[in-house]
């Protein structure tokens, strides 16, 4: 998967050659090769969009697959502490702040560098479910698409995903 600043490089690169190229050529092989030379681009920037769609909806199958469901309210406050202790030990930033609900912490300076908070929802019955959700500065652009670091911003987070699951469910 390229990055939207790959797909509009390249287009550049094209939009270059093919201006070059009508220099050189005439009549109907400069125009057949700007069609050309437009679909190729069009069908990159499809396939980039494909990718980056995989990607998050492999994003949410992490985050789902790392949920932590506890029956018990003295399973619930252990599995709440290790959360607690995940997001300490996983994030560039101090917990900023902790309540029953949330356990946030502050987003770092530093571009492509991932934190991590953890969201608790209890039910009637007194389950619940805790989820870490995380984030990554550089990796959305302003138009919600992929941002310049979103691969490695998206493996950081699948990663912590996994870590999460086995750190803090394991004892659930």
């Amino acid at each position: 998967m390229r990055s939207d600043f790959a797909d509009r490089f390249f287009i550049g690169v094209v939009s270059m050659f093919q201006g070059w190229c009508q220099h050189r050529l005439t009549g109907r092989l400069a125009v057949l090769f700007s069609v050309f030379s437009v679909l190729l681009a069009a069908c990159a920037t499809d396939a980039s969009r494909e990718a980056f769609r995989d990607s998050e909806s492999g994003l949410e199958l992490a985050r789902e697959h790392a949920a932590i469901h506890c029956m018990t309210l003295r399973d619930c406050a252990q599995a709440w502490n290790r959360a607690r202790a995940f997001v300490q030990a996983h994030s560039p930033t101090p917990i900023e702040r902790s309540t029953d609900e949330t356990i946030e912490t502050r987003m770092p300076h530093q571009f492509g560098v991932a934190y991590f908070w953890a969201a608790r929802e209890t039910a009637a019955d007194g389950t619940a479910t805790i989820r870490l959700k995380g984030m990554c500065r550089g990796m959305y652009s302003v138009d919600n698409g992929p941002g310049w670091l979103y691969r490695s911003c998206a493996e950081q987070l699948r990663e912590g995903q996994r870590d999460f699951a086995r750190d803090v469910g394991s004892a659930s």
